[in-house]
C-alpha cells in the first residue's frame, strides 16, 4: 500500500518519546512492504540534520514544514473562540500543512493516510481531497482525558478554570474527529479504555510501541546519588511532573541525602523549570542532550512522577532496558505490564514516592533485582513483531471495508 504518515514531530530514533514511537512505526510499515511518504513539522531553527537524512534514506518521500508559531495567551484565546479547531488542537493548525496534505494526496493517490498524534487528525477530518483515502489517527494521548485529569489537579485555580470553560468544546471536536476516521490507534489498553468511555462505538485498536533495545548500560557508580527525569517541557504534563516532584518530594529527599543530585534532561526548557535549577544547586537542568546514555549511566533511579497527561512513556522502557530502576506514578507507567515491585515501583502520593526512591538509594540489592527483571520484560512485550501484527490487521481490515 501507499501510505502517507503525517506527524507533529520529526520521526527520529534518538528523539523524544513520541518521535521514537513514530520512527519505529514507520520502520514496521516498511518491513511489512508498504511504500511510505512522510510529512511533518520541524522547528524553525532545527538541528535535526542527521535525523532528517536518516529518515530520508528510509522512506520514498519526505516533506517538512516549519512548525506553527507559538501564540501568546491573548492571541491563543482569540483564536480559540473564533476557530472551529479548539485549544490545544489549534496549536498545530497550519494552512501550509493543510495545503500540502491535499497536494500530496492528489499527486500520489495514497491508499491510507495516518495522522500521528491526535492534533494532526485535523488534517484528515473533513478534508474533501481524502474522500477515496482510508484515514487512521494514532492517538498518542487523548486530549479530553488529559484535560479531565488536569482539571482534577488544578481544581478551580487559574489553569483549571480555563480548562473547564473549554472542556465540552474540546471533547465534542476530538471525538467527532475520531468517529469520522476509519480507525483509531491507541498506545495502551488504558488509553483505549479512556477513548471508549467517551465514545463506546469507536473503532480503536491498541498498537503498543515497538522499541529497539540498546545494549545494557553498566552504570558507573558515581560518588554521589543521582536521580533522572527526561521530557519535552513544552508539554504541560512534563512540566507538572517536574514541578510537583521538586515541590512535594525533593525537599525531604534532599534533607535525607545531602549529596543527592537531580538531573532534569530534555528540550523545550521553560522559565519555571530553569528557575528550579537556579534556586537549588542540587537540581541540574541540562536542556536537550545529544546522547542520553551518560545520564542513564550516572542515574541510581529514574523517576516518572506524572499526575496528568496520558499515552505511553518510552522513557521508562529506555531506563528499564539500561538497567536503571524506575519509580513512577500509575499514570506514568500506563501500558507497562508489570505488577508493582516486580520490575518497576509505583507511587501515587508524595510519601509513597519518597519511600520508593529512598529504598532504591539505600538498597543496591533491590536495584539489582528490579534491573534484572525489567530488561526481559521490555524484550518480551515491546518488540516490533507485535506492533507489525496489529498494524497489518488494521490496514487489511480497513481496506476490506465498504464505505
Amino acid at each position: 500500500m501507499r501510505i502517507l504518515v503525517i506527524s507533529k514531530l520529526l520521526p527520529s530514533a534518538g528523539g523524544v518519546s513520541g518521535a521514537q514511537i513514530v520512527f519505529n512505526r514507520i520502520k514496521c510499515l516498511l518491513e511489512l512492504g508498504h511504500i511510505i511518504d512522510v510529512l511533518c513539522f520541524i522547528p524553525a531553527q532545527s538541528h535535526d540534520g542527521p535525523a532528517l537524512e536518516h529518515l530520508r534514506g528510509l522512506v520514498r518521500r519526505l516533506e517538512v514544514l516549519p512548525e506553527p508559531k507559538r501564540l501568546n495567551p491573548l492571541r491563543c484565546g482569540v483564536f480559540n473562540v473564533f476557530s472551529r479547531v479548539p485549544y490545544p488542537f489549534c496549536l498545530a493548525t497550519s494552512w501550509a500543512m493543510s495545503r500540502k496534505v491535499s497536494e500530496l494526496v492528489r499527486q500520489e493517490r495514497y491508499h491510507v493516510a495516518v495522522a500521528e498524534f491526535s492534533e494532526m487528525g485535523q488534517y484528515l477530518y473533513g478534508n474533501l481531497s481524502l474522500i477515496a483515502v482510508r484515514r487512521v489517527v494514532s492517538c498518542h494521548e487523548c486530549r479530553t482525558a488529559s484535560w479531565a485529569r488536569a482539571m482534577r489537579v488544578h481544581m478551580w485555580r487559574y489553569g483549571g478554570v480555563g480548562k473547564r470553560l473549554n472542556f465540552r468544546r474540546l471533547r465534542r471536536y476530538e471525538f467527532d474527529m475520531y468517529r469520522n476516521m476509519d480507525h483509531v490507534l491507541a498506545l495502551t489498553s488504558q488509553e483505549r479504555h479512556e477513548l471508549l468511555k467517551y465514545a463506546p462505538n469507536l473503532r480503536v485498536s491498541v498498537a503498543s510501541p515497538g522499541v529497539n533495545l540498546p545494549p545494557p548500560i553498566k552504570p558507573a557508580r558515581p560518588p554521589g546519588r543521582c536521580l533522572l527525569f527526561v521530557g519535552c517541557y513544552a508539554n504541560e504534563a512534563n512540566r507538572d511532573a517536574v514541578n510537583w516532584f521538586a515541590r512535594a518530594i525533593w525537599p525531604a529527599l534532599k534533607e535525607r541525602y545531602p549529596d543527592l543530585v537531580f538531573y532534569v534532561v530534555g528540550y523545550g526548557v521553560t522559565p519555571d523549570i530553569r528557575e528550579l535549577g537556579r534556586r537549588d544547586p542540587g537540581i541540574i537542568v541540562t536542556g536537550a542532550v545529544e546522547d542520553l546514555r551518560p545520564y542513564l549511566a550516572k542515574a541510581r533511579v529514574f523517576i516518572c512522577p506524572f499526575r496528568m497527561g496520558g499515552g505511553f512513556h518510552v522513557k521508562n522502557l529506555e531506563a528499564m532496558a539500561a538497567g536503571v530502576p524506575v519509580v513512577s506514578t500509575s499514570i506514568g507507567a500506563a501500558g507497562i505490564p508489570s505488577w508493582d515491585g516486580e520490575s518497576i515501583l509505583l507511587a501515587d502520593s508524595p510519601r509513597q514516592f519518597f519511600r520508593c526512591v529512598s529504598l532504591l538509594l539505600d538498597d543496591p540489592g533491590v536495584c539489582q533485582a528490579l534491573a534484572e527483571r525489567a530488561r526481559p520484560l521490555v524484550q518480551r512485550f515491546f518488540t516490533s513483531a507485535h506492533e507489525q501484527q496489529v498494524l497489518s490487521k488494521v490496514l487489511n481490515d480497513i481496506m476490506r471495508e465498504e464505505r
